[in-house]
């Protein structure tokens, strides 16, 4: 008698399945079975389909089927600034005239990471790190998303008022505010919803944090718990301020505090000497790369040697494009124009947009990977988009040609979040229109004339 099909609760059904997986396995028709919020086979479709009854099926045959992305460096609120700021500065932060930070309230906060949560689901990132001014709203949005989510404030001690004129005061009382609420935000958020969302400490950068803050939050850390998240390298302000300040440059000072090690996550990591990267490789720092940010100032990160000095490189967008697609392909074009050649490809850049985001926010038995026993979080796209075809080799198509729209079902958790490019947790167009009004009311409030407020829509 042969066997009863064994239950599960979903089955992505059908697709061409790019396992990711430790033998880098692809499957022409295959199948992913998912019971809870893990994956229990990843097989063929014809063995999946005979093998299991599920209480849902994904029919995934005119579907690329892949591993979540782990995009590791955002501020969701900042959406804000996206088609404005590129044309200033190189970040918010000391950009005058820009409604952000200080002058951005919580529900505000909280509606711009709203838009910033759909875009990154949209383009299939399902595990994220977001954070800035008013942490709770940015948890507040990742976790009405269902997103995995890292979720942090934002920790200084420099006067930003001051800042945005060019120059550095550091005030123990916004120390001791900023350190106290992104504390709060680990104690509410860390572990929230079956450890869906996890909370980090996230100072702002060596030159925006005194050296002493920087300590205080060095010794507040949980080694065992989740990393660290700052910006470390990112300007030459930065490395002056530094220099002035201290005597050191800011990955020295890092170093010094106990902010320097495989428990960082270091967004940027662009003006560093060449002693500078030996010291960050040898602490196997983990290196939120954000390609298209950081070239749209004119600046790119020494990646390659930072990789072969044995950083652990991720891979970010940092809220101007959500795109980890577009991220992973001007990746490996910025390491060609820096003299890189082609020894790193596209399987490298899909490593580090999923295996090493994983590794280096200490999920890499969760996420990453397609395999039995990780966590059920999955991308399907549209295998009949003109710009992927014709395939002949999947991973390399999907860096070299692939693009976040064309991404059709997310599931994350072994929820489906999208289903044929509808969120199913959320109304799209009350978030984007609510997005738009805050939008609208902070730029006219900065001086600006928004083309929305002058039509009156």
């Amino acid at each position: 008698m042969p066997a009863q099909p064994q239950p599960c609760d979903l089955l992505v059904d059908g697709g061409l399945v790019l396992t990711l997986d430790a033998e880098d396995r692809i499957l022409v028709d295959g199948a992913v079975a998912i019971t809870g919020a893990r994956i229990i086979a990843v097989e063929p479709g014809a063995m999946a389909r005979a093998r299991f009854s599920p209480r849902e099926r994904v029919d995934a045959r005119r579907r690329i089927v892949m591993p979540g992305l782990v995009n590791t460096h955002n501020h969701t609120p900042l959406v804000i600034t996206r088609g404005m700021v590129e044309d200033m500065n190189f970040a918010p932060m000391y950009t005058p005239g820009v409604p952000q930070g200080h002058r951005i309230g919580a529900e505000e906060a909280y509606l711009l990471a709203r838009l910033g949560a759909w875009d990154l689901l949209r383009t299939g990132s399902t595990t994220v790190v977001d954070y800035y001014r008013h942490g709770d709203s940015c948890a507040r949005a990742m976790a009405e998303s269902g997103l995995r989510a890292f979720v942090g404030g934002r920790i200084h001690d420099v006067d930003l008022a001051a800042l945005i004129k060019g120059e550095y005061r550091y005030d123990p009382k916004i120390a001791d505010a900023t350190l106290r609420e992104n504390l709060d935000i680990v104690a509410r958020w860390h572990g929230h919803d079956g450890g869906r969302l996890r909370a980090f400490l996230a100072p702002h950068a060596p030159d925006t944090c005194s050296r002493d803050l920087l300590r205080e939050v060095a010794d507040a850390a949980d080694p065992s718990g989740p990393p660290v998240h700052t910006h470390l390298a990112q300007s030459t302000d930065e490395v002056a301020q530094v220099l002035r300040r201290d005597g050191r440059r800011p990955s020295e000072v890092l170093d010094e505090v106990g902010l320097l090690g495989p428990h960082v996550v270091a967004g940027h990591c662009i003006y560093l000497e060449a002693d500078e990267i030996a010291r960050v490789g040898a602490a196997r720092l983990s290196v939120a790369h954000v390609p298209i940010g950081n070239a749209s100032s004119g600046m790119m990160a020494p990646i390659k040697r930072l990789h072969e000095a044995g950083a652990l490189i991720t891979l970010a967008t940092d809220t101007k494009s959500h795109d980890l697609f577009e991220a992973m392909r001007a990746a490996l074009a910025i390491n060609r124009v820096q003299g890189g050649g082609r020894s790193l490809g596209a399987r490298a850049a899909l490593r580090w947009a999923t295996a090493n985001g994983a590794a280096a926010l200490g999920l890499g038995d969760e996420v990453g990977a397609l395999a039995v026993g990780m966590k059920a979080d999955v991308i399907l796209l549209d295998a009949d988009a003109p710009n992927l075809r014709p395939i002949v080799d999947g991973v390399s198509l999907l860096v070299h040609a692939g693009v976040g729209a064309n991404v059709r079902d997310v599931i994350v958790d072994g929820s489906v979040l999208m289903r044929d490019g509808r969120p199913t947790r959320f109304d799209p167009d009350e978030v984007v229109a609510a997005a738009q009004a805050v939008a609208t009311r902070l730029w006219a409030d900065s001086g600006w004339s928004p083309l929305l407020a002058r039509s009156g829509a």
